[in-house]
């Protein structure tokens, strides 16, 4: 206990520099402003990209039946309050994709693209990434989120689905496996933060880093959620103000916070990046390994 005193006041002293940091760096990458311009670019871009997704599952009848369950939970976590009005919006946008000529499959594409070139551009920017891919890197890293991106979240709900399918008969078999399937859900949200920090930057971030602030985003979202399920508990207010287009400033609001807390997620990334790179190499390791370590390049 002794031992523990002392070092209390010192702790929270890290605490509050670390916090400050983090507020400040907030600050500095403008991460509100750039929250509200990929929520806009967000809602231009979802039925492009959910008309993309759907397409690519198509090719693969095993995911059929993931389809509508991709479907129902992206746009369920994009707008939960409202999800149900804004899915049939959506399903007859994509059913009207499918009459578009040539030019308008590319402007689909196109504005898809445009969509991953701002987030990669704001990750750029927190990380600091000075180094810029080739415009053929980008294609292939575009075309990979694209492709195989809507393949691993179907298949994410399709073993989640066998895995976690509601029992009969025991409501204590039919709780563990709802607390399971929350689990599961709340993990893959941390992957896919965790992926977005280590691998959209055009620089090398370490994975530990990269998954602490993949967790921290999953908590906000999680958080957020509750939050605004009480927020906007009451649609007949928004309903009686906006009428039939209650749901678009409810959906953008709601995408502005949750990209308010992944960028805030990548900045905690950054900070505790900048804390690694500026401590000193330990005293154990040989000479000639710290100066190995210090002149690698970053990827």
């Amino acid at each position: 206990m002794k031992d523990v005193a002392p070092s209390s006041p010192g702790r929270l002293r890290r605490i509050w520099s670390f916090t400050w940091r983090l507020y400040q760096r907030f600050n500095r990458d403008d991460a509100l402003m750039r929250a509200a311009a990929l929520s806009y670019n967000t809602l231009l871009s979802l039925v492009p990209l959910l008309a993309i997704g759907l397409a690519v599952l198509a090719a693969f009848p095993a995911f059929e039946g993931a389809r509508s369950q991709l479907q129902r939970a992206l746009v369920g976590t994009l707008v939960p309050e409202v999800g149900q009005q804004v899915r049939q919006s959506i399903d007859g946008f994509i059913s009207n994709a499918g009459n578009l000529t040539a030019i308008g499959i590319v402007g689909l594409v196109v504005t898809a693209v445009l969509l991953l070139y701002s987030i990669e551009d704001a990750m750029n920017r927190i990380f600091c990434a000075h180094k810029i891919r080739t415009h053929m890197s980008r294609l292939l890293v575009y075309w990979t989120v694209l492709t195989l991106g809507p393949l691993l979240l179907a298949a994410s709900l399709t073993v989640s689905d066998w895995l976690f399918t509601p029992q009969q008969g025991s409501s204590l078999l039919a709780n563990l496996v709802a607390i399971g399937a929350a689990i599961f859900h709340f993990a893959m949200l941390v992957a896919l933060f965790t992926l977005l920090y280590a691998a959209m930057p055009a620089r090398h971030v370490p994975l530990r880093e990269a998954a602490i602030g993949g967790a921290a985003a999953s908590v906000g979202v999680a958080v957020l959620r509750f939050g605004f399920h009480i927020y906007v508990a009451d649609l007949h207010a928004y309903q009686s103000l906006y009428g039939a287009l209650a749901a678009v400033p409810i959906m953008l609001f709601w995408m502005y916070l949750a990209w308010a807390v992944i960028l805030g997620g990548a900045e905690l990334t950054a900070v505790l990046l900048d804390i690694e790179e500026d401590e000193p190499p330990s005293p154990s390791l040989p000479s000639s390994a710290r100066r190995k370590g210090a002149s690698t390049p970053i990827s």
